[in-house]
């Protein structure tokens, strides 16, 4: 070698040992050797390297020495110490490096090589920099191993020495296994299902040897815990001939591992097949051993029996998976890969509208329209109303016509989302907060399976839902039919009442006794067909929305009064009274008790007289009280409000009670015949009362004699100059 700035690499093993013993040779006043636990015996018997070594102390050169001190190597250890006269030997755990370090020059065998045999080539260089940083790392390796006297005294003794390492080598990942697998008295391991041929390929020639050690008693045996399928079965029936107890479990932890009476593996990696493990952890721990041992332990007693599930496999029989997802981005993940994977049909319910809207922000349409190109069926059901479900309807045929859409009754809203694929996989997903824009913040657990039965409850409840949607869109247009017809006839039977009781009424004075009596039925029930001419009109205005009032400001108290003496001159029954307590209240007050609303006069009108109408129909004898009073409420918002009551009180039969519950509803009705009624007034009187913010309620008397209707209507100040 010349003095000159080199580094060099030289090959084949000649020169590896003639380039260290020329190292050791220029050596003026110091050695230091960073170097494995295969090094030792190379150096001691190698004769000529020995001997550079050995030459090199007694011209004072200064000799440090690391490596890795094992049962393996102690003896050539001491050899350095005793023969060579090593100025100071020092352990440190799984040092992989190999290097010398002089003052001046830098050589490193490379580390892959065969145990006993020297390297296939080195590196040398005599670079201050490289010379410099190399003195640097063995320092740094050198402050933190421990003197040998002390390792070896360990191992004489049995002292464990615990540690915990990380290996990323796969070749010295290998070598780790197969050592942990010699050593072992006892091996239990967990493995992906890819694991079972990384297995096989690397220590299954090992376990061999333990499995015929326990047929003399001398290991307890190995046992395997993972999931057997179609790809493995064959290493499962290899591995069960030869003695190894094997369980099945669907769910496998997110780590594989390997734990023996000693020692502990530990890989995350997914261990496809034919892949390495290029991570690995070993430790020697108690508290890792404790851990992993009784992890295994827990698991063998859940696992299924290899053999069963080896049948399973070889008779086509799958067996069912359930799931539990707690983090939302892999429940839409697996959502996305079940709905990709479809081939006949997608049901989807969506528990509310908002649901439906943050799976289309995150591409479910894209999705969606993905499988209808597949040939598949997709279909949904959203709580949504009418118009709402229009709208999408509208919005997804353009790109989507063949997505099929329909509602549900908003009533009918969950906290559960519900995806079925092909009738065989089902993905259930909470619906945490609805009030979240974004899906992931939204969306709780998820619930899946792959279990047919499940599947298709889900399928059931679907189809009924579907099927409640198809009858509501039928019944919705017979709705809309029969709505069309009733205002239809009304409209045409308003046409000829109003000269039939025009004429009528003045006939009737100029014909005989007998003759008026005949005209009087006429125009009674001309009146009568009038009233429910105006009622069927009236319903098809609410149905439609389209109940319009014409309001205005006026004094309620005279409104009233004028209805009730109408009412008093109508009355020809001697046993029944009509009563206004409200009348000489206002007396009392020189009229200062007036009631300003802003009304429709009209619709009030027939709110008021329908309630005396029915009260003095269901009142054959008694008293109908007509009152009215103005209180001051608080509203939600915690404001005050001034509101008028109108009560109608009576002492007739009262309300049924199968009727009281739906009174206000259409055609809700059980009066006798004689009394006759359709039903109509009670909803329309509603309707109106609703139109104008207020409320109607009714009740049966305390003492059972008779029923109380009331209503309320907001009040308007005005100034009292202004009314007159």
């Amino acid at each position: 070698m010349r003095n000159s700035r080199k580094t060099a690499i030289y090959y084949n093993p000649y020169n590896v040992i003639n380039t260290v013993i020329e190292f050791v040779d220029k050596a003026n006043q110091r050695i230091d050797a960073c170097v494995d636990y295969t090094r030792p015996s190379l150096t001691v018997d190698i004769e000529a390297l020995k001997k550079a070594f050995v030459d090199a102390k007694e011209r004072g050169v200064k000799l440090r020495y690391v490596t890795e001190i094992t049962s393996d190597n102690v003896s050539y250890c001491k050899e350095l110490i005793n023969t060579i006269n090593v100025d100071e030997l020092r352990h440190i755990d799984g040092i992989k490096g190999n290097f010398y370090v002089s003052e001046n020059e830098y050589v490193a065998p490379a580390t892959f090589h065969h145990k006993g045999k020297p390297a296939s080539h080195i590196i040398y260089s005599n670079v201050k920099e490289i010379v410099e940083h190399q003195q640097y790392v063995f320092e740094s390796f050198w402050n933190k191993a421990m003197p040998a006297q002390q390792r070896i005294k360990e191992i004489e003794e049995g002292v464990i020495h615990y540690q915990t390492k990380i290996v990323d080598d796969p070749k010295e990942i290998i070598k780790e296994i197969s050592g942990i697998t010699a050593d072992s008295y006892r091996l239990s391991i967990c493995l992906a299902p890819g694991g079972m041929q990384y297995s096989h390929d690397h220590f299954f020639d090992i376990e061999k040897k333990l499995l015929d050690k326990q047929k003399v008693g001398e290991h307890k045996g190995i046992r395997y815990i993972t999931n057997i399928n179609k790809q493995n079965i064959h290493l499962a029936k290899l591995y069960l001939d030869h003695g190894t107890q094997i369980k099945h479990i669907k769910n496998l932890p997110a780590m594989s591992f390997g734990v023996s009476d000693k020692e502990v593996a530990v890989t995350i990696e997914n261990m496809e097949i034919g892949e390495p493990i290029r991570s690995l952890l070993v430790s020697n721990e108690p508290l890792y051993l404790k851990h992993f041992t009784s992890t295994f332990e827990e698991m063998w007693k859940n696992g299924t029996d290899v053999t069963d599930r080896i049948r399973e496999i070889e008779q086509g029989v799958e067996s069912s998976d359930i799931e539990i997802i707690e983090n939302p981005r892999q429940a839409i993940k697996r959502a996305q890969q079940i709905i990709k994977l479809a081939q006949h049909e997608v049901l989807r319910i969506y528990p509310s509208l908002n649901a439906f809207h943050r799976q289309v922000r995150i591409g479910a349409i894209d999705l969606f329209r993905e499988v209808l190109e597949q040939g598949a069926k997709v279909r949904i059901l959203i709580p949504a109303d009418e118009e709402q479900i229009t709208r999408i309807v509208d919005e997804t045929a353009l790109g989507l016509p063949q997505l099929e859409i329909r509602s549900i009754d908003k009533s009918l809203q969950t906290q559960m989302g519900i995806l079925v694929v092909d009738r065989k996989e089902s993905l259930i997903i909470e619906l945490r907060d609805d009030t979240k824009e974004n899906y992931y913040d939204a969306a709780g657990l998820a619930a899946y399976s792959n279990s047919t039965p499940i599947a298709l409850s889900y399928v059931s409840i679907f189809e009924s839902l579907w099927k409640q949607g198809e009858l509501y869109e039928q019944l919705k247009a017979y709705n809309m039919m029969q709505r069309d017809f009733i205002n239809i006839a009304a409209h045409e039977l308003r046409t000829p009442i109003q000269p039939i009781l025009g004429l009528s009424q003045v006939i009737s004075p100029r014909v005989g006794e007998e003759e008026r009596e005949h005209m009087s039925v006429i125009i009674r029930n001309a009146k009568r067909l009038q009233r429910l001419t105006e009622n069927i009109l009236d319903v098809t205005k609410i149905d439609n929305h389209t109940l319009k009032l014409q309001k205005e400001r006026f004094n309620l108290n005279d409104l009233v009064s004028s209805i009730a003496q109408d009412y008093r001159d109508q009355i020809n029954n001697s046993n029944l009274r009509l009563v206004c307590n409200f009348e000489e209240k206002q007396r009392e007050d020189n009229n200062n008790t007036a009631i300003f609303v802003h009304a429709d006069k009209s619709r009030l009108t027939q709110v008021i007289s329908n309630l005396l109408s029915n009260a003095i129909k269901f009142t054959k004898e008694g008293t109908v009280f007509l009152d009215m009073e103005k209180k001051v409420r608080e509203t939600e918002k915690g404001t005050k409000q001034e509101e008028a009551i109108i009560t109608v009180r009576d002492t007739g039969i009262g309300i049924d009670s199968e009727l009281l519950n739906r009174l206000f509803s259409k055609f809700a009705s059980k009066s006798k015949k004689e009394a006759g009624g359709t039903g109509l007034g009670l909803f329309i009187s509603k309707s109106i009362i609703d139109a104008h913010d207020g409320t109607i309620c009714a009740e049966n008397n305390p003492d059972r004699k008779g029923a109380t209707f009331s209503f309320t209507l907001p009040v308007v100040t005005v100034n009292l100059q202004d009314s007159w």
